[in-house]
């Protein structure tokens, strides 16, 4: 059918949707469709048919509810309207769905449909009850084995919906081709390889695959035979039964039973791929599920054993807070160790080494020697400086999640986010958020309720993370002397930037979206266990992967923008920062800050610094040092000649406006909205600014 005969009928893409009796497909209807559906039968049959449409980022989605179905064999009237439906009406996709709290047995009509077409989008139903019963999926893995998106879904909860109409959306928009699924049916391989060349000549059987037709006929369809029989194409049904009975000859079988065999096998062979189950213990695990699930107990629980994973975690990647510790025991050397040795520290080092050598190598030509080291360089070094990080993070969140105590804090978190118009969820992005804004504003996906989800977008960017933490604990060590007011002053900024996160998402929900009451938290409590650490990389790898593709290519390219910023004026390549364009960019600016009495001759210094810091935060202490052509960081940062008033209020700065351009490209991303975005990007700056001000002067008075 044609797009415009589509458009007439009030539809632009058809898409089927076919599973099992019980799988849950009549529910995912309902969710679909809503009030917009209408019932009628099948030509000729009293099975009922049920067709609605839904509209979703401007496409007009027409839903159509096939029977359910176990198989394709045509055994059944509904697998005969569900086959033929799908070969003749040509859908332009396939939702076949998955019950996930029995995959080994419901994968088996996908593997079956992915044979006959590669339309397929497999949507896993009951997720929510799946974590209950300690099952655990590794739809990342599936999708790359089976090479078609695999989508997670509770129709009930809404869990997945959004994803799923999402993705509609995109294959339509982008017209992605998939390709169809071979299996290797070993010894059967030469016989369907013989009737492919016998049914190409047949003219009914063209609408099928010929590959999926001679496997069927191998297995002796008899709807494919009654075909060829009323179409009078006997030689070529004849041709196929001789090659049938020669499969019984020579292996004493029937080839029905070696097919269906490999199909379970394949299937099989998937399943212990991406399934693990755990076991129900009891014991301590029930102790502990009953300590983390107590209103104020589990909150202290919670809340220790984050802070006893973060400070490990930030320990080994940037020496903080440990290194702080040790200065104010006045054990310098070992913090000064630490903060060398750190992973952050040794990597820092390794591409300053590598730096070097570009630069020397290329010697010849100092434009793309600066290119390289200065911009490709420092990019794949931003990116490759936050992994450790990253990797950690989703590290101890993979094992929160899988031992079962992840969704119990967010029960126990629950009744004091909901203060702020959360529901315990939320604290998965809060968390994710401290190691780097652009994964945790992709963690809102995880949150049922849109407005909540919006919230989070918007908000989440003001937790601190890693990035502004090195710019803000090196601006507080060179001011702040003591090892006691460095301590209060680094966690003052993170309770400012928490509690701005907080306000801000309530200010959203209650005066934006005039939304009084919380979230309701929603969902099931899975089994307390030992994590198993399959599943834990599964998790850790997956999120990992999602920053790396969404953000890492960002990073990457800003860091060339800022290079040829700071780098090209005028006259084209400049040898001195002074004669750029981010020089004549932080001359411009530079009047922003005369309210803080920054002095002359400093001020665009800094109003450049701090634009740098709009494309990348670490990019502020970059740009100092070249300007003041040092590679002192302390030296440079010195080179301000701030006061403690000025100092504290540029820390502040930092720490509430933008993390970065990578953040605000995935802010987009996830609100499909560019008037959102660019609220958010005024509001981060004017409340930073204001913020800054306000400070300055009090301190200033004091």
């Amino acid at each position: 059918m044609s797009s415009n005969e589509r458009m007439t009928k009030g539809y632009d893409v058809t898409v089927a949707i076919v599973g099992n009796p019980n799988v849950g497909k009549s529910t995912l209807f309902n969710v679909l469709t809503g009030e917009l559906a209408h019932v009628s039968n099948w030509p000729g049959t009293t099975v009922a048919r049920k067709e609605g449409v839904r509209e979703w980022m401007g496409v007009r989605i027409r839903f159509v509810d096939l029977p359910g179905i176990y198989g394709l064999s045509a055994s059944t009237l509904e697998e005969v309207i569900t086959r033929e439906y799908v070969v003749n009406e040509r859908p332009d996709l396939i939702v076949v769905l998955v019950d996930a709290t029995i995959p080994e047995r419901s994968l088996y009509l996908p593997i079956q449909l992915l044979e006959l077409t590669p339309n397929v989008v497999i949507v896993f139903t009951k997720v929510d009850e799946m974590s209950r019963l300690g099952i655990h999926i590794h739809f990342d893995k599936l999708e790359a084995m089976l090479g078609v998106p695999v989508i997670p879904t509770s129709a009930i909860k809404g869990v997945g919906i959004r994803d799923l109409l999402n993705t509609i959306v995109e294959l339509t928009r982008s017209k992605r081709k998939f390709k169809e699924l071979v299996i290797n049916y070993g010894g059967l391989e030469p016989f369907i390889n013989e009737i492919s060349k016998i049914v190409v000549n047949s003219k009914v059987l063209k609408p099928y695959p010929t590959r999926w037709v001679a496997i069927r006929l191998l297995e002796g369809d008899k709807r494919l035979e009654e075909l060829l029989m009323s179409s009078n194409e006997l030689d070529i049904l004849n041709s196929v039964l001789k090659v049938r009975e020669s499969v019984r000859r020579s292996i004493g079988r029937d080839p029905s039973e070696l097919a269906i065999g490999v199909r379970y096998e394949f299937v099989s062979s998937i399943a212990k791929e991406v399934v693990v189950r755990v076991e129900r213990k009891g014991g301590s695990e029930e102790l502990i599920a009953e300590v983390f699930q107590k209103p104020v107990l589990g909150v202290l629980a919670s809340s220790l054993l984050l802070l006893t994973s973060f400070m490990l975690i930030f320990t080994v990647n940037t020496g903080f807070p440990l290194n702080m510790i040790f200065k104010f025991l006045g054990l310098e050397g070992l913090a000064e160790f630490l903060e060398t040795y750190s992973l952050s520290g040794v990597l820092g080092h390794a591409f300053n080494v590598a730096s070097d050598y570009v630069r020397g190598l290329l010697h010849y030509n100092p434009v793309l020697a600066s290119l390289i080291s200065d911009g490709v360089l420092v990019g794949v070094g931003a990116v490759l400086s936050f992994l450790p990080l990253i990797l950690m993070i989703f590290f101890l969140l993979a094992l929160l999640e899988d031992s079962g105590l992840a969704p119990r804090m967010a029960v126990s978190f629950h009744n004091l986010l909901s203060r702020f118009g959360f529901s315990g969820s939320s604290i998965y992005p809060m968390l994710i958020g401290v190691g780097c804004n652009v994964p945790a504003v992709m963690g809102s996906r995880i949150l049922l309720d849109d407005v909540e989800r919006r919230q989070v977008i918007f908000s989440v960017p003001f937790i601190p993370c890693q990035a502004r933490f090195i710019v803000t604990s090196a601006l507080v060590v060179s001011y702040f002397k003591s090892p006691t007011l460095q301590a209060v002053a680094l966690l003052s900024i993170y309770l400012v930037g928490v509690l701005t996160f907080l306000l801000s998402s309530l200010l959203v929900r209650r005066v934006v979206y005039k939304v009084r009451e919380s979230p309701e938290l929603i969902l099931e409590l899975p089994l307390i266990h030992t994590p198993k650490l399959k599943v834990v990389w599964w998790i850790t790898w997956d999120y990992t992967k999602h920053f790396l593709r969404k953000a890492g290519l960002i990073i990457l390219t800003l860091s060339v923008v800022i290079w040829f910023i700071t780098n090209l004026g005028p006259n084209g390549y400049v040898g001195d920062i002074t004669e750029s364009f981010g020089a004549m960019i932080g001359r411009f600016l530079a009047p922003i800050l005369t309210p803080f009495d920054i002095p002359s001759g400093t001020d665009w210094v800094l109003a450049l610094a701090l634009f740098q810091g709009f494309v990348a935060k670490e990019s502020v202490l970059d740009t100092l040092a070249i300007l003041y052509g040092t590679a002192d960081i302390s030296e440079a940062i010195n080179s301000l000649g701030l006061t403690i008033p000025q100092a504290y209020a540029l820390i502040l700065f930092i720490t509430l406006y933008i993390p970065c351009l990578a953040t605000v490209a995935v802010v987009y991303q996830e609100s499909r909205s560019l008037k959102m975005t660019m609220l958010q990007v005024i509001y981060m700056v004017g409340l930073a600014y204001i913020t800054a001000l306000t400070t300055y002067y009090i301190l200033k008075i004091i």
